[in-house]
């Protein structure tokens, strides 16, 4: 059986996020081009989604690297959606200072200026915002980021590691309760005593 290169940064990067070692996590995926594209629950996230709990899912957005096409969809929403608070402040930082909404800036400026001159409004038509429903554009907004990520298990090195030991164990290669260097793949030698 071959191991692909992949699948081991992939089991790094989910030990990574598990952590919390999260700038590790980000120089892996980097420098590997190889995302994780996971998060912990598939129908939480698509929960979370269609409650509009937004800090929870830019969160898992960051971390599965969705497309940026989703990725866009997703801010736009969520300026719409802070526009109808009234909560113009973060719904302009979010439009101004935020990779996909400059993306959106430079290669569908009408699609900006159309956000733009929707923080400028004093009223909010839903129906012309949303172009339907909040409710609406949220489960296209669920249905497309969810279909980019999956769950899985978690601890996924962790357990393979400790499958693999035992394996070891009933074949007789590693001694039943003997300490285990797992990096050097042998006994520990026992530590000294010191002799009084």
């Amino acid at each position: 059986m071959d191991i692909e290169s992949t699948d081991v940064i992939r089991l790094i990067a989910q030990f990574l996020k598990e952590q919390k070692l999260h700038t590790s996590l980000e120089v892996l995926q980097k420098e590997a081009g190889v995302s994780l594209c996971t998060v912990d629950d598939v129908e939480a996230f698509r929960a979370d989604i269609l409650k509009g709990r937004w800090d929870a899912v830019l969160a898992s957005v960051e971390q599965a690297h969705v497309p940026q096409d989703k990725r866009i969809d997703l801010y736009e929403q969520i300026v719409i959606e802070l526009a109808e608070l009234r909560d113009f402040g973060p719904a302009r930082a979010l439009l101004r200072q935020t990779e996909p909404m400059e993306i959106v800036r430079t290669r569908q400026p009408e699609r900006y200026l159309s956000l733009e001159r929707l923080l400028s409004r004093t009223s909010f038509d839903p129906v012309h915002a949303y172009g339907g429903t909040k409710e609406s554009r949220r489960r296209a907004i669920a249905e497309g980021l969810v279909g980019e990520v999956r769950s899985a298990p978690p601890s996924r090195l962790l357990t393979l590691l400790g499958q693999s030991v035992a394996w070891q164990q009933q074949q007789g290669l590693i001694p039943e309760g003997a300490p285990h260097d797992l990096f050097f793949g042998k006994a520990q030698a026992a530590a000294p005593t010191e002799d009084k």
